[in-house]
């Protein structure tokens, strides 16, 4: 779903043609992509296919050789503030304001995403509770631990509910119960509306999350589909799950085969 202002369409986030180098290795080839409201996206990808560099580039932290980047409309290189007032963001590599407390980070990323003053108390002790990170919302941030840190970018991005949020591979070190609960909450958020676009290498979770699936090779889109796409290739005996799938379209199924050889090998004892 795009949404519409006037009589014009606009797509939440927007990629076109989008190229960036670093020397001589080409890290993002010619990538176009569109997302729409209420969509939950997966960017799926070994290390190095592009993934970062490219939530990098919507997040202008990044300037990219060619093409074009923009979100609700705007260009993300030419009209920065106003794209980024649509975005929350949570890199791989966490940059946090290390000496304010994580209630004055959240009061901080509130008033730059214009969070009305009416509603931010109320935002702020619902992504405390949300995150459970309400025993420590007084002290430096730089006294949290990985998992708290990271849970506390997470609410950062969230607070006022923008129209994107971009993880890049956030779930790392969290929790078993932050996770199912974040993973809720990022549900009912693109349920009302708001979209999202995520990386992982744990398969199994973008599945339970996301409604469509983005997979980079080397800096390319090798495929585009829907959960639904997903769930009728999985249920053939060559793609039997997502990560087969993502093998067979990496060009990497050779893995799987032989994996089950050797397996194959173990049952009839030829394997110590």
């Amino acid at each position: 779903m795009e949404i519409q202002s006037s009589d014009k369409v606009i797509d939440v986030l927007s990629i076109d043609k989008m190229v960036k180098s670093f020397g001589k290795k080409r890290a993002v080839d010619e990538l176009s992509m569109k997302i729409g409201a209420g969509e939950a996206v997966a960017f799926i990808g070994q290390n190095g296919a592009g993934k970062s560099t490219t939530m990098r580039a919507i997040a202008g932290l990044t300037k990219i050789d060619s093409g074009s980047v923009s979100i609700m409309g705007q260009d993300v290189a030419t009209n920065p503030i106003e794209a980024r007032k649509h975005l929350g963001y949570v890199s791989q590599d966490l940059a946090l304001y290390q000496y304010l407390t994580g209630e004055e980070f959240l009061t901080l990323a509130g008033r730059i995403r214009e969070v009305a003053p009416d509603e931010m108390a109320s935002s702020i002790e619902f992504l405390l509770d949300l995150c459970d990170l309400k025993d420590v919302r007084h002290r430096m941030i730089r006294e949290y631990s990985g998992g708290m840190a990271r849970k506390m970018a997470m609410a950062g991005a969230l607070i006022g509910k923008p129209k994107l949020v971009v993880l890049d591979e956030s779930f790392v070190g969290l929790d078993p119960e932050s996770t199912f609960k974040i993973g809720n909450y990022l549900r009912t958020y693109v349920e009302s509306g708001r979209s999202i676009l995520m990386s992982s290498h744990i398969l199994e979770m973008l599945h339970g999350l996301c409604t469509r699936f983005f997979i980079l090779h080397h800096g390319k889109c090798v495929a585009d589909v829907s959960r639904s796409e997903i769930d009728e290739i999985c249920q053939s005996e060559e793609t039997p799950n997502m990560t087969a799938y993502y093998l067979k379209m990496t060009g990497q199924s050779a893995l799987i085969e032989a994996f089950r050889q050797r397996k194959s090998q173990a049952l009839c004892g030829q394997v110590e």
